[in-house]
């Protein structure tokens, strides 16, 4: 259901309906560690904090966010609150919040290490789909199947900034980019869209892949001098663009066009992770542009 390469780019951690957390050697694929006996549900999404920190945070359908320790591989905090689905958790970059989306329409921010609820935002009128905090932490974003894109000023809650479409497509994904100057937000409308969120300008449409159903991971990667735009699809592929919006890779998941390709990572050194809905693996490709 997600993944994410940790920040220092030493491992990658996989999360799954089967209520686990993994942790991987991504250039061996050897696992290293199975963080699971806390969450009753299925994981949503997973977030890493810093690699000094040694903690990682989960989303799950129990309604719980979980923030696990590493060393130990003990829960450190059981965050309760929401009260449907947790779909989407972000760890700030210092560790010390964490935002979370749920079915519940809700946007909580959270002290990591008291494990309060520091914020709770009715931010939605449908589920949160997406959120993330901002490079310099003092933003997040949300999304949410309302098909509205909005900014929220971190410390107060404040909201900054409503984005959305003339017809407003739900949300499956958003993120800043990584100099907090864009949000690249995904569409169930088969797009993917690079905003100036300041100005509530559209700069980029990316288009090729298929998403209509489901909450397709996508990102922004830093790829040596340039970057490229990243997302899962629902026929069994990855898609890379580069900024111009042409499309420069596909890679091919799985050998069934109608598998969900629901998470994807990328690595600045030129690694891509995918994986899928039904099929219980992952693929860890390096793709050389």
């Amino acid at each position: 259901s997600a993944l994410q390469f940790s920040r220092d780019g030493k491992y990658l951690a996989s999360a799954s309906g089967d209520c686990t957390v993994k942790i991987w050697n991504f250039q061996t694929g050897k696992l290293i560690q199975s963080l699971e006996g806390t969450h009753r549900a299925g994981i949503n999404d997973i977030s890493w904090g810093a690699a000094k920190s040694r903690l990682l945070c989960s989303g799950s359908d129990d309604t719980t966010v979980v923030v696990w320790d590493l060393d130990t591989g003990k829960t450190v905090q059981t965050l309760v609150g929401h009260t449907k689905h947790v779909f989407c958790v972000s760890f700030n970059k210092e560790t010390s919040l964490i935002v979370s989306g749920g079915y519940d329409n809700h946007i909580r921010v959270w002290t990591a290490k008291s494990g309060k609820c520091k914020l709770k935002l009715p931010a939605h009128s449908k589920p949160v789909t997406a959120v993330d905090f901002g490079p310099n932490g003092k933003l997040i974003v949300s999304g949410s199947f309302d098909g509205l894109c909005r900014v929220w000023e971190t410390e107060t809650g404040t909201l900054l900034k409503t984005i959305a479409n003339d017809n407003n497509p739900p949300i499956s994904n958003v993120t800043f980019s990584p100099n907090g100057k864009f949000i690249l937000a995904s569409n169930m409308n088969n797009q993917i869209y690079l905003w100036d969120f300041k100005n509530a300008q559209c700069k980029r449409v990316f288009t090729g892949h298929k998403n209509e159903y489901y909450c397709t991971s996508a990102g922004i990667w830093p790829f040596k001098h340039s970057a490229r735009v990243v997302s899962g699809s629902e026929d069994g592929c990855a898609y890379i663009w580069d900024l111009g919006r042409n499309l420069v890779g596909k890679l091919k998941h799985s050998e069934k066009s109608s598998e969900v390709v629901l998470a994807v990572a990328c690595h600045p050194d030129g690694y891509i992770a995918t994986g899928s809905l039904s099929e219980p693996f992952v693929r860890v490709w390096r793709h050389l542009i």
